[in-house]
């Protein structure tokens, strides 16, 4: 678990290797902790409590609060016996494993992914994740990787990957911050600042009949082949009367709580997912006016392609590397670039569906 027990000073104490952290207990939480230790069954601690002295209610109270703290604090590590609860999925690179303590946090979860499948043993990351009241708490291989409310529990999860398992990668990829779809075999790239419109976009363009790769995260290859992180899109607030009339299941898809504070849906493109790599042809950066303008695509110079990409790449250690910059280098020498300047989604997909056909 990570956690060890000690007396110092004839004070018992917690010592976290994750966290770095010493944690004192009281005689009754030290009790517990040495029970749970040697195997005692939960019930059997607290009959064993209110042969201490403490009502039943006091002992119940007692030890589900001692639980709950321990457990918030990555001191113990849930045990989840229902494999029902249970899904993989491929993260670029990563397969990784997914078991919740019930079907509704698997279900918030499951929510964030356009393909998963069931579990097949060549997972290389497991998360665990258990509900405790209202919070969630993570565990990514046996420890603690952190906790949040129940209805933050499928962005924060996004968030966690991107930081920890792709931008932590092995380096192969460049990250890009973009969408992307495909059409033919071949990809197109959107690219844009939040706020930009680019999910409601891709919408309309996969309601086009366009294929879908990813929402927001592409991992592009040496080779120039992009991938997506299979991250279904997720719409703010925002977007949804707008993304609704063309989907108009949108009332009911669940809403979860960003951090900070945006509410958020994802929504199941499942049909339109394109699970494999593709070669990029297209590259698109949103700029859209505040005033009503037709859409007007404006074409950028290999450099100019380049600086923007550059711009909107996440980079491992905040630095793009040599191999990466050749990356990007090649990928805009065979790929056409441009600035979409827009105002309406729905005219702003016609006009880049012109564009793809022109590909052919």
């Amino acid at each position: 678990m990570g956690t060890s027990f000690a007396l110092i000073d004839q004070i018992p104490v917690l010592f976290n290797d994750d966290e770095q952290k010493l944690f004192e207990l009281n005689d009754i939480a030290a009790f517990i902790w040495c029970s749970l230790y040697d195997g005692a069954a939960l019930e059997t601690i607290g009959d064993k409590l209110v042969n201490l002295g403490f009502s039943s209610a006091d002992a119940r109270a007692c030890l589900r609060d001692a639980l709950d703290q321990w457990l918030r604090a990555g001191l113990l590590v849930p045990h989840i016996e229902e494999v029902n609860y249970a899904f993989s999925v491929a993260i670029g690179r990563h397969r990784i494993e997914i078991s919740a303590s019930d079907a509704e946090v698997l279900d918030f979860l499951r929510s964030l992914f356009v393909a998963t499948s069931a579990l097949n043993g060549l997972a290389e990351v497991r998360f665990t994740v258990y509900r405790t009241g209202t919070t969630a708490i993570v565990m990514r291989d046996g420890r603690k990787a952190f906790d949040c409310h129940v209805n933050a529990l499928a962005p924060t999860f996004r968030a966690y990957v991107i930081q920890h398992l792709l931008l932590a990668g092995d380096g192969r990829d460049v990250i890009f911050h973009a969408a992307a779809v495909t059409w033919g075999g071949r990809g197109m790239l959107i690219s844009a600042p939040p706020g930009t419109g680019k999910s409601t976009l891709t919408m309309h363009l996969l309601d086009a009949g366009l294929g879908f790769a990813t929402d927001d995260v592409v991992l592009i290859a040496p080779t120039g082949e992009i991938r997506g992180a299979s991250f279904a899109p997720s719409l703010k607030s925002g977007s949804w009367p707008l993304v609704g009339k063309i989907r108009p299941d949108m009332d009911n898809i669940p809403i979860h709580n960003r951090l900070d504070g945006q509410a958020i849906r994802y929504l199941d493109v499942g049909a339109s997912f394109h699970d494999s790599a593709v070669r990029v042809n297209l590259i698109i950066f949103l700029d859209r006016a505040s005033g009503y303008s037709e859409p007007l695509l404006a074409p950028l110079s290999e450099l100019e392609a380049l600086q923007q990409i550059i711009g909107a790449s996440f980079a491992r250690q905040s630095r793009l590397s040599g191999d990466g910059f050749r990356t990007l280098k090649d990928l805009v020498t065979r790929t056409r670039a441009f600035v979409l300047h827009y105002t309406e989604a729905a005219e702003a997909a016609g006009k880049l569906i012109e564009l793809s056909n022109d590909e052919f």
